[in-house]
């Protein structure tokens, strides 16, 4: 199999809530990259493959969760990959910032941290 990924996933289990219109999944983050994210949902579900949904992961000792717009691209019955299409607000930066202060080197290569840290540098220099 051809790994597809751009960044390497790292483990957060963490709180995270799927939502679209009057559906509300709760679920824990299993892992996170800079383009997607694994949520183990709380109680089984189905969700079509290409459904979109809203994203909140709530980050402890952060009283602002991060905020994103995905796309369902591989889902079990308990299990959603989820890939992103959108930031809200500051989310991507804040996310990039979260994805360097948790990574290891070995977790993430030097290449890796450099592509986080010129996508964090690009989004500083829009806002």
């Amino acid at each position: 199999m051809i790994e597809k990924r751009n960044y390497r996933r790292i483990r957060l289990a963490t709180k995270s809530v799927l939502s679209c219109n009057e559906v509300v999944l709760c679920g824990q983050l299993e892992n996170i990259s800079m383009n997607g994210a694994l949520i183990r949902l709380e109680h089984g579900s189905f969700l079509p493959q290409g459904s979109q949904y809203d994203l909140t992961v709530y980050i402890s000792d952060d009283n602002s969760p991060l905020q994103l717009n995905v796309e369902v691209v591989c889902f079990s019955f308990a299990m959603a990959g989820v890939k992103f299409i959108s930031y809200k607000s500051d989310t991507e930066s804040r996310l990039a910032k979260l994805m360097e202060s948790l990574s290891t080197d070995s977790e993430m290569s030097r290449v890796e941290h450099e592509k986080v840290r010129r996508r964090l540098a690009g989004n500083l220099r829009e806002e």
